[in-house]
Formats: C-alpha cells, sequence, structure tokens
C-alpha cells in the first residue's frame, strides 16, 4: 500500500473519530454510577457521591489498517474528585482529557462545584474550556490561502454545563448530566456553527454485591441506550459487562495496595466497518484518598478485674427515709391598685361602674386571660361601625396604642362581641386589639361584672399579697423495709443555717405534713433559698439525716393604675398591657 493511500485512510478514520466526539467530550458514563470515575466527567453532581480520588489514565484506538502505526489516536484523561473538598456538603473536581490524532486534536479542561443536600440529592455546576486544533501539515491538496484557516488551526471555547443526582434509597442511584448548555460557536472561520447540546441519564441498581445499570446519551437528535451488569468482589475491585448499539465494553478494576487500583476496559465496536478497527484500551490509574488514610491506633488496656467486696450487712439493713415536697418553689405576689378618678366626672356616671370596672384586689380571678372558647366571629361580615357614643379623645387614644404597638384587650361579655369586634375591625389591619371575656375561678366572682359600688366606697388605693401555691405538703417515703425510727424531726433552714420552722414527733414520721410558708413567729418567709431535711433515730439509737434539698422564694409585684376620666391621656413607656372594657 502506498504513503499516499495510506494518508487518505488516516483522514478517512480522523474524520469518523471526530465525528463521533463532536461534543467535546470523549468519555460517555453512566451519570449515576457511583463506582466508576468516569461519571463525573458527565454529570457534576455525582462528585458528592463519590469517595475522594485522583485517577490518571489513557486510550488507545486500535486499528488494522496502516501499516507500522498500530494506534494513531490517542485519548488521554485525568479526574481529581473531591466531595469535601470545601466542607461538609460542598465539593469541587478538576476533570482534564485530550484526543490526538494525525489530522485533528482536542482538549478539555472542566471545573466542577457540586452540594449535597439532607445526604440523598446533590446538585453540580461545571465550566468547560475546551480547543481542537487541526494538523494542517498532513492535509492533502490544501489551498494555503484557504479561508478556513486564515484566523488559524485552532480555536478555544468555553461552555457549561450541570447535574442532578438522587439516592432515594441506599440501593438505588439516579443521575442526570447536561453539557454545552450555552451551545458555544466553535467554527474556525466564523460560521453559524455551534456546539451541539448533549444530554446523560442513567440508573444504577445495587443488590449485595451485584449491580445492574442502565444510562442513555442524548446529541443531535439521536439516543443511545446502555445497559451494564456487574459485581464487586469484597476488597479486589470489579468487574462489568456492558452493551450498547455501537460497542461491547468489558472491564475490570483490581486494588493494587493500599489505595491504588488499577482499571481497565476494552470496547469492541459493533459498527459496518469493524474490518478497519479493532475497538479500544484504557488503562487508568486510581488514588482513593480515603482508603490511603491510616486509622487512629488505640492502646489496649491491661485486663483489669475488680475483686466483688458484697457491702456491709448493716448497711443494708440500716433506716432510710426519702422526703419529697409538693412545690419547691414560692411566689409571694403583691399586688397594688391605683385608682385616678377625674373630679368632673359625675357621680351619677361613676354610679354606674362595676367592681370589676374599678379594679378588685381578689385571688379568685384568674391571671390568664384567654380567648373565646365558643365558634369565632367571621370578620369579613362584621361592620367596622363605632359607636357614636365614643370620644373623639377616646378614638386617639386608642389609636395612639396602635401607633406605639402597645398590647390591648378588649374585654367584654359575650352579647357584646359584635360590638367589640366592629371597634377591633375599625382599627385595623395592623390592630393589636384583641378582644376577649372575663374568666373567673368561681361562679360568685363572676357576680362582680354586675356589682356596682357606690362612688363613697372607692378607694383610690389598695394592697393585697397572694401566695402561690398557698401552702405546700412533704412527703416522707420509708426507702428500706428494715427502715424504723424512734423519734424524728424535719427542718427547714435558711441559707445561714437558722432554724425557719421545725416539726417533730415519736415513732413513725407522717407520711405528709403540710406547711403554710410561714417561720416559727408566724411570718411568711421572706424570698431567698431555703433547705430541708429529716432527722431521725433508728432502733440502734443511731442518728440519721436525709438529704438537704432547696426551697426557692420569689416576690413579684404587680402595679396597677386605673384612670377614671373623659380625656384619656397618652401612655407611659413602662406599660405592658392595656384592658379596654366595655359595657353592654
Amino acid at each position: 500500500m502506498s504513503k499516499k493511500k495510506n494518508l487518505y485512510i488516516v483522514i478517512l478514520g480522523s474524520l469518523m473519530a471526530a465525528t463521533t466526539t463532536k461534543a467535546q467530550n470523549l468519555i460517555i458514563a453512566n451519570p449515576a454510577e457511583l463506582s466508576d470515575f468516569r461519571s463525573a466527567f458527565v454529570n457534576p453532581a455525582i462528585i458528592s457521591f463519590h469517595d475522594a480520588h485522583a485517577a490518571l489514565g489513557g486510550k488507545l484506538f486500535h486499528l488494522g489498517f496502516v501499516e507500522n502505526q498500530t494506534s494513531p489516536f490517542r485519548h488521554g484523561l485525568m479526574s481529581l474528585a473531591l466531595p469535601f473538598g470545601i466542607n461538609d456538603k460542598m465539593g469541587l473536581g478538576i476533570q482534564a482529557q485530550y484526543f490526538n490524532s494525525p489530522l485533528y486534536s482536542q482538549s478539555n479542561l472542566a471545573f466542577a462545584l457540586t452540594r449535597r443536600f439532607r445526604g440523598i440529592f446533590g446538585f453540580g455546576l461545571k465550566l468547560n474550556v475546551f480547543n481542537h486544533a487541526y494538523n494542517e501539515d498532513n492535509f492533502d491538496l490544501v489551498d494555503p490561502g484557504d479561508p478556513v484557516f486564515a484566523n488559524g488551526a485552532s480555536k478555544w471555547n468555553a461552555s457549561f454545563g450541570a447535574g442532578v443526582a438522587a439516592m432515594p434509597y441506599p440501593f438505588l442511584t439516579l443521575g442526570v448530566g447536561i453539557d454545552h448548555i450555552n451551545r458555544a460557536n466553535i467554527s474556525l472561520s466564523g460560521d453559524n456553527v455551534h456546539q451541539p447540546f448533549k444530554a446523560y441519564f442513567g440508573a444504577v441498581l445495587t443488590v449485595g454485591v451485584l449491580q445492574a445499570a442502565v444510562s442513555a446519551s442524548y446529541e443531535d437528535n439521536e439516543l443511545l441506550p446502555k445497559v451494564s451488569i456487574g459485581t464487586f468482589p469484597a476488597q479486589l475491585g470489579l468487574l462489568r459487562l456492558g452493551i450498547n448499539e455501537n460497542a461491547i465494553a468489558a472491564e475490570a478494576q483490581l486494588r493494587i495496595t493500599g489505595p491504588l487500583s488499577l482499571n481497565y476496559s476494552y470496547d469492541y465496536t459493533l459498527f459496518d466497518n469493524q474490518g478497519i478497527g479493532f475497538g479500544s484500551h484504557q488503562l487508568t490509574l486510581i488514588h482513593d484518598f480515603d482508603r490511603g488514610r491510616e486509622l487512629p491506633k488505640f492502646a489496649v488496656p491491661k485486663e483489669f478485674r475488680a475483686p466483688f467486696i458484697p457491702p456491709d450487712k448493716g448497711l443494708l439493713e440500716q433506716s432510710r427515709f426519702a422526703v419529697h415536697t409538693t412545690s419547691n418553689k414560692l411566689d409571694i405576689i403583691d399586688k397594688h391598685i391605683t385608682r385616678q378618678i377625674d373630679p368632673n366626672i359625675q357621680p351619677k356616671a361613676l354610679a354606674q361602674l362595676t367592681l370589676y370596672d374599678l379594679g378588685i384586689l381578689d385571688s379568685s380571678r384568674a391571671e390568664a386571660i384567654v380567648p373565646f372558647a365558643t365558634d369565632t366571629l367571621d370578620m369579613d361580615v362584621v361592620p367596622a361601625i363605632v359607636d357614636a357614643n365614643l370620644s373623639e379623645a377616646y378614638l386617639d387614644f386608642i389609636q395612639s396604642l396602635n401607633a406605639r404597638g402597645i398590647r390591648a384587650q378588649i374585654i367584654t361579655p359575650k352579647e357584646s362581641r359584635l360590638r367589640a369586634a366592629s371597634m377591633k375591625k375599625y382599627f385595623e389591619s395592623d390592630s393589636t386589639l384583641a378582644f376577649v371575656e372575663p374568666v373567673y375561678f368561681s361562679p360568685a366572682d363572676s357576680t362582680l361584672a354586675n356589682e356596682k359600688m357606690q362612688p363613697a366606697a372607692v378607694k383610690t388605693s389598695e394592697s393585697m399579697t397572694v401566695l402561690a401555691p398557698r401552702a405546700m405538703a412533704f412527703t416522707i417515703m420509708p426507702v428500706s423495709l428494715e427502715s424504723y425510727a424512734q423519734n424524728w424531726r424535719l427542718v427547714i433552714e435558711s441559707e445561714n443555717g437558722d432554724l425557719i420552722r421545725g416539726f417533730a414527733g415519736t415513732g413513725m414520721p407522717p407520711q405528709e405534713i403540710e406547711w403554710d410558708w410561714r417561720d416559727l413567729s408566724g411570718r411568711v418567709i421572706v424570698p431567698g433559698v431555703y433547705y430541708y431535711a429529716l432527722h431521725w433515730q433508728d432502733s440502734r439509737n443511731k442518728n440519721h439525716v436525709s438529704d438537704m434539698n432547696p426551697i426557692s422564694v420569689q416576690r413579684i409585684i404587680r402595679n396597677i393604675t386605673i384612670e377614671i376620666t373623659h380625656q384619656p391621656k397618652a401612655i407611659g413607656d413602662d406599660v405592658d398591657e392595656i384592658d379596654l372594657i366595655l359595657k353592654k
């Protein structure tokens, strides 16, 4: 065969190779494959689920039609995947590859950024920077002034890609990768020739050491499916066999030593011109960073056996008691009411107010006011009407509450709910008003809402102290069957050890002792921390004492000012809440 003929055949083969690789990605892999380093070339998101690794390899295309040159087509690749290269959720990757032939060559460098969500979903982006070039020296019958090469025989381009990967189940992986989203113009002469869009789809099912995978690549309205099966012998590597309409692929990977593995794959071509080629061989060296780490060595402690020493028989038989309380905290609540009555208010108008309107110091009223338990009103049908009896000063006063964000409650009986809702709607949409009804501990207390207070009986100030809870109880329980006491004494002491209150008796202590929070002189204890313990003498005349446990006491002061006036004034900064009481 002549040299000229050889060159024409090489030209034909080079053009075939360039056609099959025009997507600037010389690797077609399953985008959902976790055990294949090549999946990172087609799906940046899969890096999130890879082990950290570096791979370096090359591929030779075995041809049979060229004399003295078995493999004029060469393909090299490099991959670096760091799934946690940035933090525990974000990783990065770098993939590089090149293709070289007598007439045509190309190189591609990709930078990938990936993030994992909730451990089962990954998303990735990548940037491709690629170059394709032609060797004019090997072209035959080419015009030196050909405009195709007027701007040079090579060109650099950039494109973008993305991918997603998911592991909805431990045995199932799904992946999708897309490349050349922007479809860069790759023409040397400026013609309208764009990089074709490409997509990859894949799913992998793993059962034990067996794996089945399906994938497909899409380009120029053509879909190329592929199926494969494989196995993963423990700590050895992998074996895989796949097929598509163009080739049968066989792959084996063997762990050499430590973090190093050697991967070999062979693709046997199935296209019509297989007489001029016998497939391709790819050899890759892989370094697994995770397997290269040495596990920390822990020193094995010497065997130690503690001898069993039975407890003292007397300890098991000794008398023991435990003391608990129904409450270990006391709140002393001081309530103060100050009434400011405008002297311009007529006695007749003042006589219309009830005891509830003027405020009462009665511990029977609930501290918390809760919303109506009945069905809520439909505010859309409530008219925004305010009673004409409300003065302009009163309306300005309520508007000032809204402007300052002070929470106000309209307290109203049930029969006046509609009127209260109308007032609330009048000041919407950002109103801080909320209409509620009074809540009482007892039916007798509820009569205060209708009981009139005589003007002469109105006091300008009142005070009251409430204990919460009003009393507490000590519960005394024997811990063992041998617990017995000839006499006992329960003491409450201050932090300084001074006796505050004591209870004593002979024989077994009672199961419960009630205490009204008062000291030996009959006064309520002051705020502070106190301690209680039980002292007793057993049948052997031995004295014992239980653990000292604390009781905390705090004082809460509540000052309430009620102003009865026709002209409400501005509220001070120390106000937390306002109650507006509506009549029927």
